[in-house]
């Protein structure tokens, strides 16, 4: 498993893999930031939706970062970044699920 994933992250590039990870870390900030303040009055789809303002935060962060920080642009950085996103969609949405089949 683990030559897998090695060979995994030679393909893509340690690159990739971090704007990956970091992406999805930020996302997650952000999400389980808006899901806590808005409490117990946040219905199912609220929660899954409010990985929307932790995705939007991560394009502007990653669009500045290419423009601003990087010598030339690499839009794929962004592109790998919002697709850590989608794991913090899949993991909302899990416990929702998870949250519905309990009740």
């Amino acid at each position: 498993m683990m030559k897998e994933l090695d060979d995994l992250v030679k393909k893509l590039g340690n690159d990739k893999v971090l704007h990956f990870l970091g992406g999805a870390w930020i996302c997650a900030i952000i999400t389980f930031v808006v899901i806590l303040q808005e409490g117990g009055s946040i219905g199912s789809w609220g929660k899954v939706s409010s990985v929307l303002i932790g995705t939007t935060v991560v394009v502007f962060l990653s669009v500045v970062k290419e423009i601003f920080l990087d010598d030339k642009a690499d839009w794929i950085d962004v592109v790998a970044a919002v697709i850590g996103c989608v794991t913090i969609f899949a993991s909302v949405g899990i416990g929702v699920l998870f949250n519905f089949l309990s009740a």
